[in-house]
């Protein structure tokens, strides 16, 4: 552009050297003629007339620059399209893939090799042992739009089929603390759910995301945030999840959380909130609880409630959670409560379908963890808006380090079993004793990061089950507490994980 610019400076000046020689070649009448005409004021003219090419034309130039800096994008993990007018584009992507073992239930009676885990039909053993899957092919766009709008699309591609992660439109006016977002998203269920599966320090989110069927809803959410960045609050209205392709869609889930982060005395503190009344749909009323082994490498729930005739439930759980430099702690734990139909319960017409198994009275259920963990090389866990966040890799190997390494460590424990009635234990009809099973695990991982976007995990998960289906399996149902209600055996999980994100 500058070059453009001396060369259009250049040649004004020419011009104006040109006009002074033809002044002193003239004639004293053509000077005179000059004065009667008044020339200098053309030639001032023609100046300013060249000025004006010179400013447009410069013009031209920083327009053209403009548009070429809008069609070369930034990089942040992938690259991202911005301009003036507010407009952003930028894909993502999440690539994991797990292996490993899953070993076969220790000290456990009987013969286990049964065909699956539902009520009183023991453990399939098919499905244990060496495995390994994609657990994640997530493809998708994010960005802004101008106005205060934002979008989101995703859909994950695994195992042969099309799920649908994050698929979202929000607003929020600049320089409001109030947003909204609408679209397939995950209700505000706990804090381990909202934080995104890229940063979550185990393969699997806690025990409480798989057993109380925790997923994405079509729905609305909205919140206030702090402007100052310490609390927010957050309501939702949510549908069913958008896969469901029934036609009557009448399940729904109301939620509200709320958290409270300063920092004191240094560290990063977290007190958060949740709770969540959740409606079965009316073509099918009943409610089921179930967990795998803290591993998707099986299909394997060791502990089972099986469907439970019921109009839904209410949740109501805690969060707490912590950071001081290279340390931190996290821990949930949640109450649910089923809202059951007695026994002699009658249903409307295209309702109730496969609702039978009634219990006396309300069971009530619950789950919780605790956490935590250190990173050997120096980096500060991420977090940020109530959620775990993306931890800067300090010194990655593209610059000679040798990236970021965390061990951290959990117990998470989840409990099925409710005594909710006195009296002898029965099946279908005014259940006195729910035997989904209780689990205790300990879970250990090592991570590595070599850089932001790419990480390694392994992980170790140890569960103590009592109870639940393969319990079932080796007792009868004859006295208020049948031993084999009690019976606890063991199961070992060792996986890895590989995990690209963009």
């Amino acid at each position: 552009m500058k070059n453009h610019l001396h060369l259009l400076l250049i040649a004004a000046s020419s011009l104006a050297l040109a006009s002074a020689a033809q002044a002193q070649e003239a004639t004293p009448e053509a000077d005179q003629a000059v004065e009667v005409v008044e020339e200098k004021p053309d030639a001032s003219a023609e100046l300013e007339f060249l000025k004006a090419q010179v400013e447009a034309l410069q013009a031209q130039i920083e327009q053209l620059a403009a548009r070429t800096a809008k069609a070369e994008p930034s990089w942040k993990g992938a690259p991202q399209w911005a301009d003036t007018a507010g407009w952003t584009f930028k894909p993502k992507g999440v690539l994991q893939f797990d292996a490993g073992y899953v070993s076969l239930p220790r000290r456990i009676a009987g013969t286990v090799a049964v065909g699956g885990t539902s009520p009183g039909s023991g453990v399939n053993t098919n499905n244990l042992g060496w495995g390994e899957r994609a657990r994640r092919l997530i493809f998708g766009v994010e960005g802004a739009i101008p106005g205060g709008f934002g979008y989101k699309f995703e859909l994950e591609l695994s195992q042969g089929g099309v799920n649908y992660e994050d698929l979202v439109i929000s607003y929020q006016k600049p320089g409001s603390p109030w947003s909204v977002t609408l679209g397939h998203q995950y209700p505000l269920s706990s804090l381990e759910l909202l934080t995104s599966n890229r940063f979550t320090s185990f393969m699997e989110r806690a025990g409480n995301t798989d057993a109380f069927g925790f997923g994405r809803r079509i729905g609305g959410t909205v919140a206030y945030s702090d402007p100052a960045g310490q609390w927010a609050l957050a309501g939702g209205l949510y549908g069913e999840d958008i896969a469901n392709s029934n036609v009557a869609r009448t399940g729904w889930q109301a939620s509200v959380r709320g958290y409270y982060s300063p920092v004191i005395s240094g560290v990063q503190t977290h007190f958060g909130f949740q709770y969540q009344h959740r409606n079965a749909p009316t073509d099918a009323q009943n409610v089921r609880y179930r967990q795998r082994p803290y591993t998707q490498i099986t299909d394997q729930r060791f502990i089972d409630t099986g469907a439970i005739a019921a109009r839904g439930d209410d949740i109501l759980g805690g969060e707490l959670a912590a950071i001081y430099k290279s340390f931190h702690f996290a821990s949930e734990y949640q109450m649910l409560w089923v809202r059951g139909f007695r026994p002699g319960k009658t249903f409307g017409v295209n309702n109730g379908a496969g609702t039978t198994n009634f219990t006396a009275k309300d069971p009530t259920f619950r789950s919780g963890y605790a956490e935590i963990g250190y990173f050997l090389t120096g980096e500060t866990r991420g977090y940020k808006g109530g959620k775990w966040d993306r931890t800067k890799v300090l010194h990655p190997i593209t610059e000679g380090g040798i990236g970021a390494w965390q061990i951290n460590g959990r117990f998470d424990f989840t409990d099925l079993n409710d005594r909710v009635a006195p009296g002898t234990v029965l099946t279908g009809n005014g259940i006195t004793y729910v035997n989904g099973g209780r689990t205790m695990g300990y879970e250990a991982s090592l991570i590595w990061l070599p850089i932001d976007y790419v990480k390694f995990m392994l992980q170790f998960a140890h569960s103590d089950i009592s109870g639940g289906p393969s319990a079932r399996a080796f007792s009868g149902f004859t006295t208020p507490a049948p031993s084999g209600f009690r019976h606890k055996y063991g199961v070992d999980a060792m996986t890895f994980r590989t995990q690209l994100d963009f």
